[in-house]
């Protein structure tokens, strides 16, 4: 059995506003053959599954609050973890009375309990990927979410192949999606220049972080071994109350700090990044 350089795996569902993702057009499958055709073995699984069993785990009302409380805290959480070096900012005071403000009005107009089934359906999805990528035995997994697209293959191909192969052993995962600007994420005294390079076409900076943090997770490359630490970190995290996978995965990595298994280099940033968020960066 040949072992594949990566493993691709795509978080979409039936009804999707990006279709194409699921198709031989999608970024994922053009990606696969460009791939291919340098030399390069990948697996690729389309995942498309709703596994939520909504008769045996039914989501109430309260489920909803629950879920946005959750949310209000984890950000709270996450913005003591990025400014620890900074301390305290009037902007970032501002952002937490903001995030209150929104809370309490959503006590009143809260989100239909779809939005939680969906959440949970996109969670169960980027796990069972990371689970096959393991299974496949690729060295690397990149995870898609369908809203990912990229308008110049060719440079994602050869930019991500020669980073993925020449990545130090320390580098856990890579950032690769143009989702949130840095400046708003707040993280860019977190980022600096690392050894490495991009080799595609467009000029990119491939930078290290001095602590792991994340953009979205719309297009990012797990190591294999760091996707099984990772699928453990979820297996002891509670499904409720249900917050998004992005910020699960900010969990993850905040208490994997915490305890001195990811430190300085762990993360590396490809800016800009080679993969769009469609959902904010508008249609190809």
């Amino acid at each position: 059995m040949t072992v594949p350089s990566l493993f691709i795996g795509v978080v979409s569902y039936e009804g999707s506003k990006y279709p194409q993702a699921q198709g031989p057009e999608g970024l994922a499958a053009q990606l696969e053959t460009a791939l291919h055709e340098r030399g390069r073995e990948c697996t690729l699984v389309i995942d498309t599954s709703n596994r939520l069993n909504t008769a045996q785990t039914p989501v109430s009302d309260a489920d909803v609050q629950a879920a946005l409380s959750a949310q209000v805290h984890l950000e709270g959480e996450w913005d003591r973890y990025i400014r620890a070096s900074q301390g305290s900012s009037v902007r970032g005071r501002a952002h937490t009375a903001s995030r209150w403000l929104r809370r309490g009005w959503q006590r009143f107009a809260p989100p239909g309990k779809s939005m939680v089934e969906r959440l949970l359906n996109i969670e169960l999805a980027h796990q069972a990927l990371l689970r096959q990528g393991l299974t496949s035995r690729a060295p690397w997994i990149l995870i898609l979410e369908d809203d990912a697209w990229s308008a110049n293959i060719d440079d994602l191909a050869d930019g991500l192949m020669d980073l993925l192969e020449r990545a130090d052993v320390s580098v856990r995962f890579i950032n690769l999606s143009e989702s949130f600007d840095l400046s708003e994420l707040g993280i860019k005294h977190l980022l600096g220049d690392s050894d490495y390079s991009w080799h595609g076409s467009t000029t990119r900076a491939v930078l290290s972080a001095q602590q792991p943090v994340t953009n979205t997770v719309c297009a990012i490359a797990y190591r294999s071994y760091f996707a099984e630490q990772l699928l453990s970190a979820y297996a002891s995290m509670p499904m409720r109350p249900v917050v998004p996978i992005d910020w699960k995965l900010n969990q993850a990595l905040m208490d994997m700090h915490s305890s001195g298994s990811l430190g300085v280099g762990s993360c590396w940033w490809v800016v800009p990044g080679p993969i769009d968020q469609l959902s904010m960066r508008g249609d190809p």
